[in-house]
């Protein structure tokens, strides 16, 4: 007996490969989730802007293969989009229809010929470099903190972390750059071109700042360094070779550990990993703009090509084993109602795209 579908089947879909496939089975991240979303509803607003088709009236034949390869172009030639990102939502694309095909057999002819799609190539964006939080923890408590220079290095990570300063501006960095009102902390950076900049210190990093301060600034002078090294008994400046040179040594100690852990390691890298756990936090671009010091958007707008790098591992990491939910008769659970018929907004909601 052929089993008749919803009115609903195509968003119920989509609903289930969203909330409950990505979610429940596969455990992905909120950020991983989010980009899949976003990769899906950009093919929606292309359907309606571009060819002129309403999300009600959207169903498994806006999928046809020629379709998602005129958005691919359309995303390359009108929007100037990076090669990365296109593969990416294409790989979105792709990684829905193989769960819908999954779901249902009769869907795979619609999966095969979108699937044969080949990847665009060209240039691509540098890959950023970064740490997870898993991996800053590690390299934290790598310095030998029984010994005063590796109590001065593993602050310097901390302050470097938090703080997202280049390594030019943490060396420069005077106690008179500390500035507290009652319980709070800000950090004076000076950028490039004598911009000046100032960024909270978190409250959980003050103890770790005043325990530093204790030991290496007791006299507390307002024009010393805050971090120096000591030729003829007095505070020199320290220098970014200095820096460079100790966080390659805890990157080579804990990838012979952990070969996952970058081989090399600078100051940057801290900057980058800082910026890119603001970005994954939900923190607006912008804000994460004024916090690095950047002069243009576009700088910082490499976290969020970054993060689809990240999406990129997730995408290849679903495998071909998607459960279908379904009631005691084996049928495929659907929500049979008619009352979304020309509401858009309704259907958005549902899909769980808004």
């Amino acid at each position: 007996m052929k089993i008749k579908k919803s009115d609903l089947y195509f968003y119920e879909m989509l609903r289930d490969f969203l909330h409950k496939y990505l979610v429940v089975q596969r455990n992905f991240t909120e950020a991983t989730v989010k980009n899949y979303t976003d990769s899906l509803d950009q093919y929606r607003q292309y359907l309606r802007e571009q060819k002129g088709i309403p999300f009600d009236k959207v169903g498994f034949h806006c999928f046809s293969k020629e379709m998602v390869y005129d958005f691919c172009i359309w995303m390359r030639d009108s929007q100037s989009k990076a090669i990365n990102t296109i593969n990416l939502r294409l790989s979105a694309i792709k990684s829905f229809l193989r769960y819908c095909s999954e779901e249902d057999a009769s869907l795979s002819a619609i999966y095969l010929k979108v699937k044969s799609i080949r990847r665009f190539k060209g240039k691509t964006d540098p890959k950023l470099e970064y740490l997870t939080q898993e991996q800053l923890e590690t390299v934290f408590a790598a310095p030998d903190t029984t010994t005063r220079n590796g109590r001065r290095n593993q602050y310097f990570m901390i302050h470097a972390y938090e703080t997202g300063g280049r390594v030019e501006e943490l060396v420069g960095m005077t106690l008179g750059d500390i500035i507290r009102n009652g319980n709070s902390v800000q950090i004076r950076l000076h950028g490039k071109g004598d911009k000046t900049r100032y960024n909270p210190l978190p409250t959980e990093v003050i103890p770790h700042l005043d325990a530093y301060l204790s030991e290496f600034h007791p006299d507390g002078k307002n024009d010393d360094y805050l971090f120096y090294t000591i030729h003829g008994r007095k505070h020199t400046k320290m220098s970014p070779r200095t820096v460079n040179s100790f966080l390659s040594s805890y990157a080579k100690q804990m990838h012979e550990m952990d070969p996952t852990f970058p081989k090399s390691l600078h100051c940057h890298v801290l900057r980058h990993s800082i910026g890119m756990a603001m970005y994954k936090a939900g923190i607006p671009i912008s804000y994460i703009k004024d916090f690095l010091g950047h002069s243009s958007i576009d700088s910082t707008a490499v976290y969020a090509h970054a993060d689809n790098d990240a999406m990129a591992e997730a995408l290849r990491s679903v495998d071909q084993e998607a459960l279908p939910e379904k009631d005691s008769d084996g049928n495929v659970v659907s929500v049979p109602e008619k009352k979304w018929k020309g509401k858009e907004d309704y259907l958005l909601h549902f899909c769980g795209l808004v």
